[in-house]
């Protein structure tokens, strides 16, 4: 190209070698060092000029800038926490079985004996249980609430009750006395006493409202071992609560 001629130096004009500014010259041939200084970042009308400048890209004013949004309260991490999802079918008892709460206590009165032909009185509780764990791969609670209680007396019968039963104290009756959870053995000999408690279950993720459970989910309570035998009346100068220790208490 003819020296002193005006270039433009264009797109066109770099590809073909027509800057003269922008070549060496090395031996006898020339090298073009046509290129660009680009930068990442966003915004536009950035890049390398002919002459070797650079001219910084304008921000883009819908880009997302940390600094001014901590300045202004609205920052946010760039992560959002897990939502458990709704599960795709209903959860089961068998997916809670992680969270068995425990059961209520068997109890007995006269405690650890029996008295043949008399009313033996046993009790438990109506307590309501939350277990927390982990459901689905999620932190949830599970809630217990006991709707039975079946006593299996160890003479070949049973009964279930809708009620947990009471002490006698608690029930204003005397000792001996009838109950709606109270069992008269026959005969003499030693009976293991077992309580099954059936539980209505309910789940929730943090957050959410309880969901019920389809079923009932029956558990063991602790186990009683009692020896019954006849027994005379005696005659005591003390009541039970004066002499726990004394005969029939």
């Amino acid at each position: 190209m003819p020296e002193g001629a005006n270039v433009s130096c264009g797109t066109l004009t770099q590809k073909i070698g027509g800057c003269p500014e922008i070549h060496d010259r090395v031996g006898n041939g020339e090298v073009s060092l046509v290129g660009s200084n680009a930068r990442n970042g966003s915004g536009s009308g950035g890049g390398q000029r002919a002459d070797g400048t650079y001219t910084p890209a304008a921000p883009d004013p819908n880009a997302w800038n940390e600094e001014e949004a901590r300045a202004n309260g609205n920052y946010r991490p760039r992560f959002e926490a897990s939502t458990p999802p709704t599960p795709p079918t209903a959860v089961t008892l068998s997916d809670i079985a992680s969270f068995a709460p425990t059961v209520g206590g068997n109890h007995m009165e006269p405690n650890g004996w029996i008295v043949v032909g008399l009313d033996t009185n046993f009790y438990s509780d109506r307590s309501t249980r939350v277990v927390d764990g982990t459901l689905l791969g999620f932190p949830a609670s599970v809630r217990f609430t006991p709707l039975s209680w079946r006593w299996s007396y160890g003479d070949g019968s049973a009964t279930t009750s809708a009620t947990p039963g009471a002490s006698w104290a608690a029930q204003n009756l005397a000792e001996f006395a009838p109950s709606p959870t109270s069992h008269v053995f026959a005969t003499a000999g030693s009976y293991a006493i077992d309580l099954t408690v059936g539980y209505a279950a309910q789940y929730r993720f943090a957050g959410s409202d309880w969901v019920a459970i389809a079923g009932t989910l029956e558990l063991p309570a602790n186990r009683i071992i009692a020896t019954a035998n006849d027994a005379s009346t005696v005659l005591v100068n003390r009541d039970c609560r004066q002499n726990p220790e004394g005969p029939g208490c």
